[in-house]
């Protein structure tokens, strides 16, 4: 009775095609067997011969520490100091790496071993393959550029990961040379090293500009000395010197204030003594020199007229202290005395033949304060003149203090740029002079952290490894070898390829009969 599964499918059936696959394959294994294993006998020797022929290989190594800190000296000064510990860049590394491996450091180090271009040294394989190249339409190469070629491509220069230390490792069959490889590429290494970055010109060019900059010093300085002596005032001493520029400037202006204040001044006075005087003259014009004596035949209309006069001159005194002369009330009072001195004239020209005048004691006094008035007014306008021409000497030489102030602070500006450079350019130069005593000691900012040591053992070839892989790579190499033969084998195997291939079902197979007689 068979089994079937939730989707209806028979579940014997299934084990019988699974059990029939598996044995579908070990059909193919089994009846391919020869393959396989000559496949993985082979595959086995070749490797085996390999690994115990092939000559062990040596790698030689060694390390370089890159230190940011460096006794090199820039050419162009600056007030950083060189001396300056910071990380390793990736770009920085690079840098060296590129000297490192560069043709120029090789080809340095073959000369420096006795190899040159007229090597002849060239054994049968080197031989074949330059005459295989020739043929190729490859540049024939001289045994000097073939192992500068070979160097190149089997040299190997490798940062290590997390650190500031360059990895530089050589493969040979010989021991010797690749220690003597690694060793004098390190060599060769810092010397270029030096050459590149420390120029030989840096002590004498720095040299000459130190002069350069102490000849513009003392230029400047003396620049600065004969002014201080043509300017009429110290413009070396400090600003609490009394002979000093800022001392000097700041009298100026003290002078200068006082002198406007005292202008200030004079001048509210000149213009106050200006409206007395014209007070005092328009009073003095009112007031006649003379006047009538009293006498027994005095008319008494005459006296009645001057009583009138003299009231409204009051009045209109009164009114001009607080209404201009063109105010209406101020003009009827002027019309009124007018008229009353018309009438005051006519009067005393009728009597003039039986009345005696004598001198106004009035006109007097006015006239002597009027005289007084105007000695003041010219006094005062005397002294605002003079204070006008002392504002302005002051302030040009207030504007030939600002002029020097500017020249003069030109001047130290110059001073102090050169004796910055001076002193800039002499610190440098004792520095490049320094790191050319370090750089001939071949002191630089890189070092050996490891120096290249012997090998004592090969790296290559690793018996072991290459025996596993030749028998992995024969098993499975064979097994894919047999599949591969199987699926160009258009012939039937078995009864499932007829049933799969053709359609029809399987009613017997006979075996053959060797299949029969081991059966028996």
């Amino acid at each position: 009775m068979n089994e079937t599964n939730g989707n209806g499918t028979s579940v014997t059936g299934q084990r019988e095609e699974s059990l029939f696959s598996l044995r579908d394959l070990l059909t193919i294994v089994f009846k391919r067997r020869r393959l396989i294993l000559c496949f993985f006998l082979a595959t086995v020797a070749v490797t085996t011969l390999v690994t115990f022929l092939s000559p062990p290989v040596y790698e030689a190594t060694a390390a370089i520490l890159v230190k940011k800190s460096s006794v090199e000296m820039p050419l162009v000064p600056t007030e950083t100091s060189p001396l300056i510990v910071s990380q390793v860049s990736e770009t920085d590394l690079n840098s060296e790496i590129l000297i490192l491996k560069s043709r120029q450091a090789i080809e340095e180090m073959l000369h420096g071993f006795g190899v040159d271009e007229s090597w002849r040294r060239e054994g049968p394989l080197q031989r074949a393959r330059r005459t295989v190249a020739g043929i190729l339409g490859s540049p024939r190469l001289s045994y000097f550029d073939n192992m500068v070629l070979e160097l190149e491509k089997k040299i190997e220069v490798a940062p290590i990961r997390r650190s500031n230390v360059l990895q530089i490792s050589y493969r040979h069959t010989d021991p010797e040379w690749a220690t003597r490889v690694v060793q004098g590429l390190m060599e060769r290494y810092i010397t270029r090293r030096t050459q590149l970055y420390q120029s030989p010109q840096a002590v004498p060019f720095l040299g000459q500009e130190m002069q350069a900059a102490e000849a513009r010093l003392k230029k400047a300085e003396q620049a600065l000395e004969e002014f201080s002596r043509t300017a009429g005032v110290s413009v070396l001493a400090g600003e609490k010197d009394s002979q000093s520029l800022a001392a000097e400037k700041e009298a100026t202006l003290n002078r200068l204030a006082g002198f406007e204040s005292q202008l200030g001044d004079t001048a509210v006075q000149a213009q106050q003594q200006t409206e007395r005087v014209s007070t005092l003259e328009a009073q003095l014009a009112r007031e006649p020199e003379r006047l009538r004596s009293l006498g027994a035949n005095q008319d008494p209309t005459i006296m009645e007229l001057e009583k009138a006069l003299v009231t409204l001159q009051l009045k209109r005194d009164a009114l001009v202290q607080d209404f201009t002369p063109e105010n209406r009330q101020v003009r009827d009072i002027e019309d009124q005395i007018r008229a009353t001195q018309a009438r005051l004239k006519e009067a005393e020209q009728k009597v003039a033949g039986i009345n005696r005048t004598e001198l106004n004691p009035v006109h007097q006094n006015l006239r002597t304060q009027l005289l007084t008035a105007r000695a003041d007014l010219r006094g005062a306008r005397a002294a605002h003149n003079a204070l006008q021409a002392q504002v302005a000497s002051q302030r040009r030489r207030l504007a030939e203090l600002d002029e020097k102030g500017l020249t003069t602070d030109g001047l130290r500006r110059e001073v102090r740029a050169a004796e910055e450079a001076y002193l800039l350019y002499r610190k440098k130069h004792e520095e490049a002079r320094i790191s050319a005593a370090m750089d001939q000691q071949r002191i630089v900012n890189v070092s050996i952290a490891q120096a290249a040591e012997r090998p004592l053992r090969p790296v290559a070839p690793n018996k072991r490894l290459n025996l596993l892989l030749g028998f992995l790579l024969g098993t499975f190499g064979g097994l894919a070898l047999a599949f591969v033969g199987e699926y160009l084998d258009h012939s039937f195997t078995t009864g499932h390829d007829l049933e799969s291939r053709l359609g029809i079902p399987l009613l017997g197979a006979i075996p053959e009969q060797e299949s029969l007689g081991r059966v028996s």
